[in-house]
C-alpha cells in the first residue's frame, strides 16, 4: 500500500501551476482568429475516429491522478472524473461532439475545482483509500465501450 505524502504547500503550488499549464494546453491554448473561441489539443485529438475521445479521457485521468497525489479528497476526484466522462461521452456524438469538445473544457473545469479546493482548505481532512488509477482507466474504458455499443 502506498503512503499518501505529507502536505507541502510548495509542492501543491508547483503541481497546481503545472496542471494549469496542462489544462490550458489541452483545452484552451489556441484561438480561432478574429473570434473569442479557444481550443486546445484535446478537441484536436478528439477528431481521431474511435480513440480520440478515449485519449482525451486518459489526459483527464492524468490530472485526477495528480490531484490525488497532492491530497484531493475522494469527492473532488469523483467530480473531476465526472467532468472527464461528460467530456468523453459528449465528444462521441457525430459532429456535435467535436463542437462540444471545444466548449466543455473538462480539464480547465477540473483545475478550477482543484484550485478552489486548495484555496478553501482549512482543516486537514483524513486521507481515504482510493483505488489504484489503473482501475479508473479500466472502469472508464468499460463505460465508454458500453456507450459505444449502445450508440451503434
Amino acid at each position: 500500500m502506498s503512503e499518501i505524502p505529507a502536505r507541502e504547500p510548495e509542492n501543491e503550488r508547483a503541481t497546481l501551476a503545472r496542471l494549469e499549464r496542462f489544462a490550458r494546453l489541452t483545452d484552451s491554448r489556441f484561438r480561432v482568429p478574429f473570434t473569442g473561441i479557444r481550443f486546445g489539443i484535446g478537441p484536436l485529438i478528439g477528431l481521431i475516429p474511435g480513440i480520440g475521445d478515449f485519449a482525451g479521457l486518459v489526459l483527464s485521468l492524468y490530472l485526477i491522478q495528480q490531484a490525488r497525489q497532492i491530497g484531493a479528497p475522494r469527492s473532488l476526484q469523483l467530480r473531476m472524473l465526472g467532468n472527464g466522462l461528460v467530456d468523453a461521452i459528449g465528444g462521441t456524438l457525430p459532429v456535435a461532439g467535436d463542437v462540444f469538445d471545444v466548449f466543455y473544457r473538462a480539464n480547465n473545469r477540473n483545475v478550477t475545482l482543484l484550485r478552489e479546493h486548495l484555496e478553501a482548505r482549512v482543516a486537514e481532512p483524513e486521507p481515504g483509500r482510493w483505488p489504484h488509477p489503473g482501475w479508473l482507466l479500466v472502469i472508464t474504458s468499460v463505460l465508454l465501450v458500453l456507450v459505444w455499443l449502445i450508440a451503434a
